[in-house]
């Protein structure tokens, strides 16, 4: 991927490189001409979408893990959110370049539950209405294949929709929104909303360098959504507010501590994707 703005000219590099040798002992001078020489051009298609798989995946054929928390909250459409739970939430995404700048991705997902803002797994969650302890449901969802290329992203379930990238200071930015309806899951005949918000952040200086076909990101999420059928809500009206955080990890063994051995107890497959065959979406029974 080509790191510079396309209306840049060798002589202007050139006279960049000469500034930054001239101005080198004024603070601050040589490194912000530097950071403007090198900011991409991502009002051209191929940078965009390059920037774009490398932010959220790979560039390369290679598998890529994320690992997120997600603070749940019940919002019962008035007075404060309820807080609820934690979803530990593991994503294993499997990169594969087609050429011609075109890239496919199959994801697998899963996620167990834990007092909220805690590491401690539970198998049970207060009702936030009544007070009776129901048992919580494993999340796994997947494989779910996605393409992309310059053209559009062709994606199975909701399709997190691009914002313009942008550069702040000496990161780049890449929001995505997914504001989505389809039938509930809850009450058959009615309309499911929901309002998912991503946001992925890296460092110019990797999203500049040729070598690293995976950026590392630091990420958040919102999402509001209805409630999720085990939670027996009923027809009580509001839904659930997710506020979450996370990264991309270099390997399973960065996980923090004690999560790799809940996931092999909590959801098994996702720590072996390649016999994971059989679609799966939503909450599933614990094992």
């Amino acid at each position: 991927m080509s790191s510079f703005n396309q209306s840049s000219t060798r002589r202007e590099l050139l006279v960049g490189a000469a500034g930054i040798a001239l101005y080198a002992t004024l603070p601050g001078i040589a490194a912000a001409a530097a950071q403007r020489s090198f900011v991409p051009d991502f009002a051209d298609p191929v940078e965009a979408l390059r920037a774009h798989v490398k932010l959220v995946g790979s560039l390369g054929e290679e598998t890529v893990a994320s690992f997120y928390r997600l603070n749940i909250y019940a919002d019962l459409n008035e007075g404060n959110f309820v807080p609820l739970y934690t979803l530990n939430n593991l994503l294993i995404d499997k990169w594969t370049p087609k050429g011609d700048n075109s890239f496919q991705m199959l994801k697998y997902e899963a996620g167990y539950y834990t007092a909220i803002d805690s590491y401690e797994p539970i198998q049970t969650f207060k009702h936030p209405l009544t007070g009776k302890l129901l048992p919580v449901q494993n999340f796994r969802l997947g494989p779910v294949p996605r393409g992309y290329d310059t053209d559009k992203y062709t994606v199975m379930g909701y399709n997190p929709n691009p914002l313009p990238l942008e550069v702040i200071g000496d990161r780049v930015f890449l929001a995505t929104q997914s504001i989505e309806s389809g039938p509930s899951f809850t009450e058959p005949g009615k309309t499911r909303y929901t309002n998912s918000f991503m946001t992925y952040s890296a460092t110019l200086a990797d999203m500049q360098n040729p070598d690293m076909p995976s950026a590392p990101v630091h990420a958040q999420l919102q999402n509001k959504t209805e409630w999720s059928p085990w939670m027996e809500m009923g027809d009580q009206p509001g839904g659930t507010v997710v506020r979450g955080f996370g990264s991309k990890v270099s390997g399973l063994d960065d996980l923090p501590p004690g999560v790799l051995e809940q996931f092999g107890k909590q959801t098994p497959e996702i720590l072996d994707t390649d016999n994971w065959k059989r679609f799966v979406s939503e909450a599933t029974p614990p094992s």
